[in-house]
C-alpha cells in the first residue's frame, strides 16, 4: 500500500472508532412537551417536595418557618435583583439516580399574613428527566404552608395547563432546562379571594384559593433537604 493510501486507511480507522466511542445527545428544548402527570402522580411528587421541606424546618429552624426567608447572604451591590430562596427535591421516582424521574424544585414567594397565622408562598415546578438531563417542565403549582405546633400545614393549587403552556412558550429555547429558570420574574400579585403567582416574563399565572387542598406534613429533624440561593 502506497504512503499516502496508508493514510488515509488509518484516519478512517480512527473516524471509526471515535464515531463508536461518543453518542451525541442534542439538549432538549425548553417548549420540549413532558408526558401529562395524572393527579395522583403530581401530587406524590409535590408531597415529597413538602415533606423535605418541612424537615428543614424541623431541622434548622427548630420548627420556625421564618428559617424559610433567612438568607445565608444578602445581596450584593453588583446584583440586580436579590438571591432567591429554592428548596430541591431531586430524584424523585428515579430508578437510577440523575438519570430519569423527577426534580421539584420551589421558590420561596413571599409571605401572607392572616388571621390564623403567617403562611409562606411559594411556585413549585416539577422538573422530568431523561437520559441525565432535565427535559421538561412537567407542572407548576402554587403552595403555601403555615405551621400549627410542629406540624406543617400545605394548601397546593391545582394544576394549569394553561399557564404551563404560556409560560413554556415565553421560555428562553437557548438555554438549559431549569425551573425557576434564570430568567423568570415570579411575583405574587393582587387576587381577588385567594393567592396568586405571576411570572412577568411571561405572563403566566398559578392562583391558590381558600377550598384548595390542605395536608399536614411533620417533619422530621433526622433529614435535610437541599437548600440553595439564587
Amino acid at each position: 500500500m502506497k504512503p499516502g493510501h496508508s493514510r488515509i486507511a488509518a484516519l478512517t480507522l480512527l473516524a471509526v472508532v471515535l464515531n463508536g466511542c461518543a453518542t451525541y445527545v442534542p439538549r432538549p428544548a425548553m417548549n420540549v412537551a413532558a408526558q401529562d402527570l395524572d393527579e395522583p402522580t403530581s401530587i406524590r411528587l409535590f408531597g415529597e417536595w413538602q415533606e423535605r421541606v418541612a424537615q428543614h424546618v424541623a431541622a434548622v429552624g427548630g420548627g420556625d418557618p421564618a428559617v424559610l426567608s433567612q438568607l445565608p447572604g444578602l445581596r450584593s451591590p453588583s446584583v440586580l435583583r436579590p438571591g432567591q430562596i429554592v428548596f430541591g427535591a431531586t430524584d424523585v421516582d428515579s430508578f437510577v439516580a440523575e438519570r430519569d424521574g423527577y426534580d421539584v424544585f420551589g421558590l420561596l414567594v413571599g409571605k401572607q399574613d392572616g388571621v390564623s397565622g403567617s403562611q409562606y408562598v411559594f411556585i413549585v415546578g416539577a422538573l422530568q428527566r431523561r437520559n441525565y438531563r432535565s427535559f421538561a417542565v412537567a407542572d407548576i403549582r402554587v403552595m403555601a404552608m403555615s405551621m400549627h405546633k410542629g406540624t406543617a400545614h400545605w394548601q397546593t393549587g391545582e394544576s394549569d395547563r394553561q399557564a404551563l403552556a404560556r409560560y413554556l412558550a415565553g421560555a428562553d429555547p437557548s438555554t438549559a432546562v431549569r425551573f425557576p429558570a434564570d430568567r423568570d420574574l415570579f411575583r405574587m400579585v393582587a387576587c381577588p379571594a385567594g393567592i396568586c403567582v405571576e411570572d412577568r416574563v411571561s405572563g403566566a399565572r398559578w392562583s391558590l384559593y381558600p377550598g384548595d387542598s390542605v395536608a399536614g406534613v411533620v417533619g422530621s429533624p433526622d433529614v435535610a433537604p437541599a437548600t440553595t440561593t439564587r
